[in-house]
């Protein structure tokens, strides 16, 4: 019943995402419980599914963000692993290779222009997102914003990131937006599906089959194997539980809009066989006071700026420690969105080093969790590390910054329950400029 680490990893998914964190990256550059089954929605279920200005740092976010998440996903689709009859899943090839094939799609060469306007050093962007696919039906960020995303000098409300998503939706069968509670100042928790056509109208389906996978105790093994050919992983994108880093909530809308509309093999096949998830913002009082803080210093250049001294109600950096706890909203929040989708990997995105640090830990790891875990972790990490490099993409690294031990950060949500939690640390935060 438990997935096996073990495989080479397909890159494409996680590549995108790494790309397209880096082309924001390049951009800002102008002035629980031990026995429960493999939540992976079942081992076999993801071998399956995939056959001329200064340099700000939060570009290095979003662009990095962007690239990684898709290499990411691709490369948690395509472990192979031990099915839940006990045969061992084969590692599906991969047509598409490392190199992206290209579509015939017509470009959207306005936001194209901009995002090569700043990104001020070729090594700082890939093939995958110099470019932005045109729709006719479905907007772009800036249609509904005004600006493109990594426009230097410019930050989103949450009102505003969630209106941008609620059009997505409005234009796109492809995109679900849910409200999942509310902050303990009144704004709410939003979470947005992603996928093709087909499983977005099933969704609920989808969100079923992984459900009953996470508990064995009322599945037989036949039914879990039966269940696993049928369902589809999930792929969890988090943003911004530490409000100075403000780069994940503004890269996370051009990555739904890519995931939604662009047509090239990567995508397509990423949509297929992947839902993905995302929460754009989960400190949400403390992103709009970040917002509003960062926007006072731009009208205020030549006064001392306070400093923020609390993001949540009340709370700051330690907001990631509360998993134990369980005392503030947005954690309370986070468990009740894992025990409602059982997602497979959890993905919760940081800024803090340079260029782009994958978690892996250190060690010592956590006792309590399975050994496959932890290995999932590497070798997850490693061949991101590899394929970025192989991009001629720098500074992309891992083992370090983290041991893997405590289990009060947010992404225990998902280690707790026998998934993959991971994160990413890029270079940035506080505000567009830095």
């Amino acid at each position: 019943m438990y997935l096996e680490a073990g495989a080479s990893i397909d890159s494409f998914t996680v590549f995108y995402v790494v790309a397209l964190g880096l082309r924001m990256f390049g951009t800002f550059r102008c002035s629980s419980h031990p026995q429960e089954t493999r939540r992976r929605s079942h081992p076999s279920l993801i071998a399956k599914q995939i056959s001329g200005c200064e340099m700000t740092s939060k570009c290095i976010v979003r662009g990095i963000l962007l690239v990684f998440f898709a290499w990411a996903v691709t490369s948690f689709v395509a472990i192979p692993a031990v099915r839940a009859d006990g045969t061992h899943a084969k590692k599906q090839s991969t047509p598409i290779g490392n190199q992206p094939q290209q579509s015939s799609q017509k470009m959207d060469t306005q936001y194209t222009s901009r995002i090569r306007q700043y990104t001020t050093e070729p090594y700082l962007i890939t093939p995958l997102v110099d470019h932005l696919p045109a729709s006719a039906t479905v907007p772009s960020p800036d249609k509904v914003l005004g600006y493109i995303i990594g426009t230097p000098n410019k930050l989103t409300h949450t009102a505003d990131i969630y209106r941008y998503y609620r059009a997505l939706e409005k234009a796109s069968p492809r995109v679900r937006v849910f409200t999942t509670g509310k902050s303990e100042e009144g704004r709410d928790f939003m979470v947005v599906a992603v996928s093709d056509d087909a499983n977005i109208a099933q969704l609920d389906h989808y969100r079923d089959i992984t459900a009953k996978l996470a508990d064995p105790r009322k599945i037989t093994p036949d039914e879990a194997a039966q269940l696993e050919k049928n369902g589809k992983p999930f792929y969890w994108l988090s943003g911004s539980i530490h409000s100075p880093e403000t780069g994940s909530p503004e890269m996370l809308m051009e990555l739904a809009y890519r995931l939604a509309v662009e047509d090239s093999p990567m995508i397509d096949q990423i949509r297929k066989n992947t839902i993905v998830l995302i929460t754009p913002v989960l400190e949400v009082d403390g992103r709009d006071r970040e917002v509003d803080l960062y926007n006072w210093e731009k009208a205020n250049p030549d006064k001392p700026a306070p400093s923020l001294l609390y993001w949540g109600h009340y709370v700051a950096h330690d907001n990631n420690r509360d998993g134990i706890a369980m005392a503030l909203q947005l954690s309370k929040i986070q468990m009740k969105t894992f025990f409602t989708w059982h997602p497979q990997v959890l993905h919760d995105l940081h800024e803090s080093i340079p260029f782009l640090y994958i978690s892996t830990g250190t060690g010592p790891y956590n006792a309590w969790l399975d050994p496959l875990v932890v290995s999932e972790w590497q070798e997850m990490a490693y061949n991101e590390v590899q394929k970025m490099t192989d991009f001629g993409v720098p500074g992309v690294w891992t083992h370090g910054f983290y041991d893997g031990w405590a289990p009060n950060y947010m992404m225990f949500a998902e280690q707790g329950h026998n998934g993959i939690g991971r994160f990413y640390e890029t270079f940035g935060g506080r505000g567009a400029d830095t």
